[in-house]
């Protein structure tokens, strides 16, 4: 009975994502499939509320979304059984349960999901820490990103628009990732309006502000939306930070290569910005992520994040590739 009313009281609309496009010249295609995206996290959310199985879940949520969007409801379920699991404080654990079993290849993104549900249940802060210890380190780093991303969705007067910093509890390599989520949250808000994020992010201190293009690239590779129609002038708007935008393109290209979830959005995007194929791009990420683990050992839960974001950045330049067809 006590599930029931928890379930009954987090269950989301699809109404909620009205509003979260702040931009009114966004044209109506790119309005739509930004909006669609939001819609397949909250059907994957409310799908893991309901389920009680994982493989159940895993199953439901293979066939009811395409290879581009079964991500995001991925995603919502790892907000899902996140929440279910702080609300019984640690007494559930589904999420853990989930990640490293039906739902492993998708665990980046569950973790995403994960970060969104800690900040709903943002009263559970003190509890935050010790939830989240005992998970992979190199896939824990998704917890305050997905944070920052939620902040900015749901609050982007505060975080968006007067800039408020990351929680105070957050260590400094925890707040560098909530700036990608506030970051990546700007592909929405902004209605994938590279002029429009572009004024965003300069109104940012310069420290913050490569973090929040990194955002950009991983969320332009990830979703898309706008038929690719954004990443001349983003490259260019990018500036000085055009490696840190950059960086952010390899990471989506490894959660779409781990979770065998090709994406046309995706490989348009490492071949427009990177000139490589969205395998070459992952494997970038992955030789960085194994460099990180050996060279920091315990650290690299830490310290390894940043690492990798400075290496990546390093390692891209301006883009090599050529103007290709639109992806659809």
């Amino acid at each position: 009975m006590l599930r029931k009313l928890i379930v009954a009281g987090l269950r989301l609309s699809p109404t909620m994502t009205a509003g979260v496009i702040r931009n009114p010249e966004c044209p109506t295609r790119t309005a739509l499939a930004l909006e669609h995206v939001l819609c397949c996290f909250i059907e994957g959310y409310n799908l893991a509320l309901a389920s009680t199985s994982d493989a159940a879940l895993a199953n439901d949520l293979d066939h009811a979304f395409d290879a581009h969007h079964v991500g995001f409801a991925y995603e919502g379920a790892g907000t899902a059984l996140a929440l279910l699991d702080l609300l019984t404080l640690n007494r559930s654990r589904r999420l853990r349960s989930f990640i490293t079993g039906a739902g492993a290849q998708h665990d980046y993104i569950i973790m995403v999901g994960a970060g969104l549900g800690a900040a709903r249940a943002h009263w559970l802060n003190p509890f935050w820490r010790r939830y989240f210890s005992g998970f992979d380190p190199l896939v824990s780093w998704c917890v305050p990103d997905g944070f920052g991303f939620y902040q900015g969705i749901f609050h982007p007067q505060l975080y968006a628009d007067t800039q408020r910093l990351a929680p105070a509890f957050m260590s400094a390599p925890e707040a560098q990732l909530f700036d990608s989520g506030i970051g990546r949250s700007l592909w929405w808000s902004c209605g994938a309006d590279a002029e429009r994020i572009a004024e965003k992010i300069a109104a940012f201190p310069a420290a913050r502000r490569g973090e929040m293009w990194c955002g950009i690239g991983v969320a332009c590779a990830y979703a898309g939306g706008d038929d690719g129609e954004s990443l001349p002038a983003l490259l260019d708007l990018a500036g000085d930070y055009r490696p840190d935008f950059l960086s952010g393109v390899p990471f989506a290209a490894r959660m779409r290569q781990k979770a065998h979830n090709a994406s046309c959005v995706t490989d348009h995007c490492c071949r427009f910005t990177l000139g490589r194929s969205v395998e070459e791009a992952a494997s970038m990420a992955c030789e960085q992520l194994h460099d990180a683990a050996r060279i920091l050992g315990e650290r690299v839960g830490r310290e390894g994040y940043a690492m990798v974001r400075r290496h990546l950045s390093e390692l891209l330049t301006a883009p090599t590739g050529v103007q290709i067809s639109r992806a659809v």
